[in-house]
């Protein structure tokens, strides 16, 4: 591109950016600060099994939409849903059959008083047994007004008339069925406080199917990792409940979670099964999950987190920081399967078709043009270790090398991923970004590397960091306290730099893009490979205030202004970030909230939406503990094979020495080709366990690849798959 389409391309970006930074950008927040010796929750009192309990036939019919008819019981205010394809029953509430009175209730709010009191009431004890709610019937649903209080005359009230502190919550909820699928929503802008309290948290139907039963074939789906299934009929006795945030922690607020990379959760009971999109607040939800015990049934449900509250210890006690109250909707939208479709595979299925008609990702597939499976080669080129001094790990000429040697050993399809090519690539700052690197070679060197690659029809992929920044302190985007949001990583690697920073403005992100594409305007290469966008969510607290569903939408729209002429490559994939983008690397191979076995069990839930759409990988072969597995583990999940190199001479215990393992690497990948080659574009369709360690995944192409881990042979339907080994059945 030419200085001058390219500047009018800049200003094109600039303008369009600017626009929608306008649109989403709020004012500063003003943050209260709560101290108390302690903050002991106050729950309400447990009024009666009657209103934690329903009875099936007091419920009245309100409507229906497609194969389900919603319910309504006016006694407790809450909804039930007839799969009539199955005749199965999902009910907000659990049975006046089951032998547990738990305090179940519809939704359940946590409220915060700036006297330094906490409650958490719920709409069975604190709404319902006063009589304190109001129901109206619509065309296609019916909306409740709970009014949650403490005691009947705090319900009953007026609340502008409350008094300061009082305890009380007005929440709406809608319940409507629309083309066949139920939703619950609360518009939080809605909400009716008295002054001086805050709404922390709510959690909306998270008794919704929940039960005692202890079927073999039960199951919780939740988005641990690719995705886990908790099989509740299996005994876990060390079990403790998950608890994932979806996106991961809010380093501005701080939670210390597990990462869920979407909001789904669904659960199989019977003979259906549902599947829960979180499809508005997802950027603020938690999903937690629970088994049978003492204290809970079988269930899984959202809680969202509608005012950021940060709590620290300090001497005299802890004190709480109020930010920023979510203003806009939470949205659960329900799908309900039965028959061969309630499987997870089924509610993958049904999630696609959700996340797609909701634009959240792509409707393409893959473009193959009868290439082979590419091998995603994360090649470190150098790094700057934490006293500014700079270490070569690959040049030019020896990544060329290494290109020439996999082309020479049967690897016809490379996506390199040029990590450390510019300075400060991964850790600059939005002024500027980074200077091609002299140190690796002259760019006559760099230049005979792209040109062998575009010869063989490889790929280069520039890798860089948007939302990392170290060197200036203006750009820094703000926590809830006012100080710089700072990030530490250590690496596993002794030869290796650890990554330390900070995180950039949202409102630099214009800079940031201009930088990036001002730095490489005048590099061959063919795409980028972005770092950080896929793993990190953040809400900003500086004076240009971006809460977290508003960085969401800036990072998803900044995306198509990298990809509109280069393919994306993205790390891990936070769900809400990758319509735009063509290839997902290093998404986790396994539960990443705890280890599997055999009553947790991973599946291939984001692969089975993800496969013929997306091109993606699991972890680096030659860095797992078995490399074996994690090759086995990918042609399972329908994923390109990927390693982790650097071209400087190295002692033979070094994974990431290329010549310490290439012949393994390449070896898997000739594998991985003859089978999962021409898949590339196909959909996945089912994926099941068909014996203790061996496992089919299923095609719409009418292929299926089994996959054994066993030492053993295993003849499957008169076809021998071998020990530790996969074949693919056309």
């Amino acid at each position: 591109m030419n200085k001058k389409r390219f500047s009018i391309f800049i200003a094109v970006i600039a303008v369009s950016l600017s626009l929608t930074l306008l649109l989403t950008a709020c004012s500063p927040v003003t943050l209260t600060k709560i101290k108390s010796s302690s903050f002991e929750s106050i729950f309400a009192e447990y009024s009666d099994d009657k209103y934690h309990k329903v009875n099936q036939s007091a419920y009245k019919s309100v409507c229906k939409s497609g194969l389900i008819e919603m319910f309504f019981d006016e006694s407790t205010a809450s909804v039930g849903i007839l799969d009539t394809s199955s005749n199965v029953f999902w009910s907000a509430l659990p049975s006046d059959s089951e032998e547990k009175a738990l305090g179940f209730s519809a939704i359940e709010a946590v409220l915060l008083t700036e006297s330094g009191k906490q409650y958490e009431l719920n709409t069975q004890d604190s709404s319902v047994c006063f009589g304190n709610f109001s129901f109206e019937k619509t065309s296609n649903g019916v909306n409740v007004k709970y009014s949650l209080s403490l005691d009947a005359e705090t319900g009953k009230a007026d609340t502008s008339a409350l008094p300061e502190n009082s305890v009380r919550a007005d929440i709406t909820v809608s319940y409507t069925l629309s083309d066949g699928s139920f939703y619950a929503s609360v518009n939080t802008n809605n909400l009716a406080l008295p002054k001086g309290v805050y709404i922390e948290k709510i959690r909306l139907l998270n008794s919704f199917g929940a039960y005692s039963d202890q079927n073999t074939d039960d199951f919780i789906f939740v988005p641990d990792g690719n995705g886990a299934i908790i099989k509740t009929g299996v005994p876990d006795p060390e079990f403790t409940p998950v608890s994932l945030k979806v996106y991961g922690d809010d380093p501005a607020v701080s939670t210390g979670k597990a990462s869920a990379p979407l909001g789904a959760f669904g659960i199989k009971h019977g003979k259906g099964a549902f599947l829960c999109i979180i499809e508005n607040g997802d950027s603020i939800a938690d999903i937690n999950a629970y088994r049978l015990s003492e204290t809970s049934l079988n269930s899984v449900g959202a809680e969202f987190s509608v005012t950021d509250i940060n709590t620290e210890s300090k001497k005299s006690g802890q004190q709480k920081t109020v930010g920023n109250t979510y203003n806009g909707g939470l949205v659960l939208c329900y799908r309900f399967l039965s028959g061969k479709s309630a499987t997870y595979s089924g509610m993958a299925a049904a999630c696609r078709e959700n996340l797609i008609r909701n634009s959240v990702i792509s409707s393409k597939t893959v473009s193959t043009d009868g290439s082979s499976l590419p091998l995603i080669v994360n090649l470190q080129f150098g790094f700057y270790d934490s006293n500014g001094n700079f270490t070569v790990k690959s040049t030019f000429e020896q990544a060329q090398a290494l290109m020439t040697l996999l082309k020479a050993k049967g690897v016809n399809n490379v996506y390199l991923n040029a990590v450390g090519l510019f300075t400060d690539a991964n850790n600059g700052n939005s002024e500027d970004f980074g200077s091609f690197l002299k140190q690796l070679g002259n760019r006559q060197k760099y230049d005979s590397l792209y040109s062998y690659m575009k010869t063989q029809n490889f790929l280069m992929y520039i890798d860089t960091n948007i939302l990392s920044v170290k060197k200036s302190s203006s750009d820094r985007a703000k926590n809830i306290f006012g100080s710089k949001i700072k990030y530490s990583s250590a690496n596993s690697n002794p030869n290796m730099s650890a990554s330390t920073g900070s995180y950039l403005k949202m409102s630099e992100l214009e800079n940031r893009i201009e930088s990036l594409l001002d730095s490489s305007s005048d590099i061959s290469f063919d795409g980028f490979a972005l770092s950080d966008i896929g793993t990190v969510l953040y809400s900003d607290y500086s004076s240009d205030f971006y809460p977290r569903e508003s960085s969401k939408k800036e990072i998803a729209s900044l995306i198509p202004v990298l990809s509109s002429n280069k393919p994306v490559m993205i790390n891990k994939g936070n769900f809400y970030s990758i319509k735009n983008v063509s290839i997902i690397s290093n998404i986790p191979q396994s539960t990443v909230s705890r280890t599997e076995n055999e009553a947790y069990c991973g599946v291939p839930f984001a692969s089975l939406i993800l496969h013929g759409a997306y091109d993606y990988s699991l972890n680096s072969i030659n860095l797992s503990n078995n490399p074996e597995e994690t090759f086995l583990r990918s042609v399972e999940f329908g994923a390109v094979p990927s390693a982790d190199w650097y071209c400087v001479n190295t002692n033979a215990e070094d994974a990431y020495g290329y010549n310490n393992n290439i012949n393994e690497i390449v070896a898997y990948c000739v594998k991985a080709n003859d089978i999962l080659a021409d898949l590339r574009d196909a959909r996945m369709t089912s994926h099941y366990k068909v014996q203790d360690g061996v496992f089919c995944t299923e095609y719409n192409n009418s292929t299926k690849v089994y996959v054994n881990y066993t030492e053993e042979p295993v003849k499957i339907n008169g076809i021998t798959v071998n020990a530790r080994d996969c074949i693919k059945i056309s």
